[in-house]
């Protein structure tokens, strides 16, 4: 009987405790809860929508210099790979600095971010001291145009026409159809001398013919080659000349104008017809001839055997 008694008080109260219990958590505790985290919910909402409206924005201005600047260098004419490069650098760049703006704003200190990035780029810096020195010569190549892709270049590592303008190297072909490589670092910092630039280019020829030969004909021989020849231009003048009196040939001088991409073929077509007409016309091209004369020695022979 004593253990009914005792037991029941102890029921009702357990029924009347866990009502309030739950009322508490799901009511009170939890709308408190949740009233707490409310500003900080609508903080992280409106960083998020600043977020995104960042990266729409961003993305758009990024496009449109990326474009501005591919405008900018085709009308330079400068070559297509060191188009695409310096675009893509640059829309890296503005990524990157899109990324931190998008940081900033969600709070996140991006001073550490920026140190770390930084030593790991001078890191990398100095490890490839050569290779940046030839990208910045490329780009200052691109810039200052000392010469274009298919010009003949003349520089302290050799001659060539100009195959490729790259971001480290400068290729030239031969004219025995050798590909010469020269870092950019190198041949931005060298004379240059571009035989392409202008469309027109002088041809100089000078040609030695005999002191007994007739330079009027020699001369008139010239004028014909000239005027028949496909490579000579008609609407610039021709010069025919006597350039120097030598020691065994009088030098003619021949100057005219050819196109600058004909230059080879038409100094090689020239140089081969005067010698064909010169022959034909009766004018002699001497070369170097040493005459010894030994009358005097056999002079003093013979006196030198009579006296015997």
């Amino acid at each position: 009987m004593s253990t009914a008694v005792e037991s029941a008080p102890i029921e009702e109260v357990i029924e009347n405790i866990e009502p309030i219990r739950a009322s508490d958590l799901t009511v009170s505790n939890l709308q408190s809860f949740l009233e707490s985290l409310l500003p900080g919910i609508r903080s992280l909402a409106f960083d998020i929508v600043v977020c995104v409206v960042i990266i729409l924005v961003g993305r758009k201005v990024i496009h449109l210099l990326r474009r501005m600047m591919d405008h900018a260098l085709e009308r330079t004419q400068a070559d297509a790979g060191i188009v695409r490069f310096l675009g893509s650098v640059l829309e890296a760049l503005l990524y990157l600095i899109l990324i931190f703006m998008i940081l900033g704003q969600l709070g996140i200190n991006v001073a550490s971010i920026v140190a770390v990035l930084a030593s790991m780029l001078f890191a990398i810096g100095m490890s490839l001291q050569g290779s940046l020195a030839n990208v910045a010569g490329g780009i200052l190549i691109l810039f200052t145009r000392p010469f274009r892709v298919g010009h003949y270049i003349i520089c302290d590592y050799g001659e060539g026409t100009v195959s490729m303008i790259g971001l480290v190297y400068t290729k030239l072909t031969t004219k025995d159809n050798r590909v010469l490589t020269i870092p950019n670092s190198q041949i931005s910092n060298c004379a240059i001398t571009d035989c392409g630039e202008n469309p027109e280019r002088r041809l100089d020829i000078i040609t030695g013919i005999s002191y007994s030969s007739d330079i009027r004909r020699a001369k008139e021989i010239l004028q014909k080659i000239c005027d028949t020849s496909t490579y000579v231009l008609k609407d610039r003048p021709v010069n025919i000349f006597v350039d120097s009196l030598g020691d065994s040939s009088v030098d003619v001088g021949l100057y005219c104008y050819v196109p600058s991409s004909d230059f080879l073929a038409a100094k090689w077509e020239i140089t081969e017809q005067i010698k064909l007409r010169f022959d034909e016309g009766g004018i002699d091209i001497p070369f170097p001839q040493v005459q010894v004369h030994m009358n005097h020695y056999r002079a003093q022979e013979r006196h030198g055997r009579g006296t015997r």
